[in-house]
């Protein structure tokens, strides 16, 4: 039975859904950020297990991701060509699910048990990792694509984001907690245990956010909402250079989205382990720390998202949230070198000098604050950007009359990603440039000035560097609430015109 979705069309254009159906479908966002996750402590499992050195370790992430990079535009053009009965969005869901699901559990529950043979388990490890990120950008292409189909309302796109961010950065805080008590319980972060529990509670959570979002998805994944004429669309892969060239939006936000990218991909296990293990002294601050703060931040950063973006659009909340990072995450590092950092403490913590909660010091207090009021702004920035795919996708729609989902969000993701694959490896040339060239910084390495200086700088100061250069790049960021309307009306017409009705 053919599946209808003109209860969802509004006027002029305009087509909402349930906001159930957001929360549920936000569940894909959920599983790639939980699969990334897998990801962020990889150094370790390489350099542990593997038998890569430091920088070799760093490095290799920094290679997956220009590998992730470059098939980017390979599945975005597979995606736009091709037309699939069960739709584009699903199809790419499944597809990256299962590609993710079998190549992790490979590479971390696999690799160590092969004899220590030469390069044998690097080879091994590497082959499924290849796989695995190119799992990895079809479950990617199926979130945007998904987000395009979902809704064009512009009240409602902004809560796409809402509803991802809050599950997202909830399931980071509790999977911090998770691996936090996961080095308590095997002595150290490179435990093996560590990795096949880790990789265990992904997979299961992940799959199980693939399935309903796979549901969910349903009565919107239908041509009514992804194509614009009855003629068969020709897709060519030169496209790509065309609206790259040609496409602003998309030029800016690429410079926004992938420097805050950067910025956050240098928050690598090991620069937390700095912070939290070494300077503060106590990395099992690091799950509650996170915990406590990113409550309370996504609760400005709904308010922020909701009342900015709703009511004076996406651009107006990127530039606020940009500005709200450079100053307090400013002040953060300011605070870190004139108080003592080893007094953080919380209920149920012992602080850096082993004593336990007696109350809250102004270190504690100071850092909460800001902390919030920090994370709650990147909050904002972070949330704008799938909504702003969505309404660029539209924007590229409405001038050529093609309607290329997987196009607009790999040349995005193409970018981001080979800018910010050079995250790890500036951290591993830091860190073996003060000395640790052949093992990363561990919970029970001593403090020095070089440790506070490069995790500090890691930690708050590129995100303050990435919110710099947002703002300069929305200042040339032209969809606006008004521009907006006009282009949905474009799209409007052409649709009309496409479908035969005038």
């Amino acid at each position: 039975m053919k599946v209808s979705g003109q209860k969802y069309v509004m006027e002029k254009g305009i087509h909402r859904v349930e906001p159930w159906r957001i929360v549920r479908f936000s569940g894909v966002n959920l599983a790639v950020n939980l699969y990334m996750g897998l990801t962020m402590y990889m150094s370790y499992y390489l350099n542990g297990f593997v038998g890569m050195a430091v920088m070799f370790a760093s490095s290799f992430s920094t290679i997956m991701r220009l590998w992730d990079g470059v098939t980017d535009p390979m599945v975005g053009f597979v995606v736009d060509k091709f037309g699939y009965r069960a739709g584009k969005t699903r199809t790419c869901m499944t597809i990256g699910g299962v590609l993710l699901f079998v190549n992790s559990f490979f590479m971390f529950r696999v690799t160590h048990h092969l004899p220590e043979v030469g390069a044998a388990r690097g080879i091994f490890f590497t082959l499924f990792a290849l796989l695995f990120y190119i799992g990895y950008t079809f479950l990617n292409v199926s979130m945007h694509t998904g987000n395009v189909c979902l809704t064009n309302d512009p009240k409602q796109r902004p809560f796409l984001s809402v509803v991802g961010t809050i599950l997202v950065r909830m399931s980071r805080s509790l999977v911090q907690i998770y691996v936090a008590g996961l080095v308590v319980k095997y002595g150290k972060m490179s435990s093996i245990g560590v990795f096949e529990d880790m990789w265990f509670l992904t997979a299961v959570a992940a799959s199980i956010c693939i399935a309903v979002a796979f549901v969910s998805i349903a009565p919107k994944d239908i041509p009514e909402f992804t194509v614009i004429t009855k003629e068969k669309q020709v897709v060519k892969f030169k496209d790509y250079i065309r609206v790259l060239k040609t496409n602003k939006p998309l030029q800016m936000l690429i410079v926004s989205a992938a420097t805050d990218k950067l910025a956050s991909s240098c928050r690598i296990s090991a620069v937390s382990v700095v912070v939290f293990g070494i300077i503060i002294g106590n990395f099992q601050l690091n799950g509650g720390w996170s915990l406590y703060t990113t409550i309370l931040g996504l609760v400005m950063m709904t308010l922020g998202v909701g009342a900015i973006g709703g009511k004076l659009g996406l651009k107006k909340a990127m530039q606020v949230g940009s500005w709200g990072v450079v100053i307090f995450n400013t002040i953060i590092i300011v605070l870190f070198v004139a108080a003592d950092p080893k007094t953080l403490n919380l209920p149920g913590y012992v602080n850096g000098y082993g004593q336990t909660f007696t109350g809250f010091t102004f270190f504690t207090v100071a850092l909460f604050l800001l902390s919030i009021l920090g994370e709650g702004s990147q909050m904002i920035c972070t949330s704008a950007i799938p909504p702003m795919i969505a309404d660029i996708n539209d924007y590229e729609a409405s001038r050529s009359g093609k309607y290329m989902p997987g196009m607009v969000a790999t040349v995005y993701t193409f970018i981001d990603k080979l800018i910010s694959a050079v995250a790890p490896s500036l951290v591993g040339v830091a860190f073996a440039w003060i000395g640790f060239a052949d093992k990363l910084p561990d919970v029970d390495t001593p403090s020095t000035t070089a440790l506070f200086v490069f995790g500090l700088l890691f930690y708050y100061g590129t995100s303050v560097l990435g919110a710099l250069c947002n703002t300069i790049a929305m200042k040339y960021y032209e969809l606006t609430p008004q521009r907006m309307e006009e282009v949905r009306e474009q799209m409007e017409r052409l649709r009309h015109v496409g479908q035969g009705e005038g």
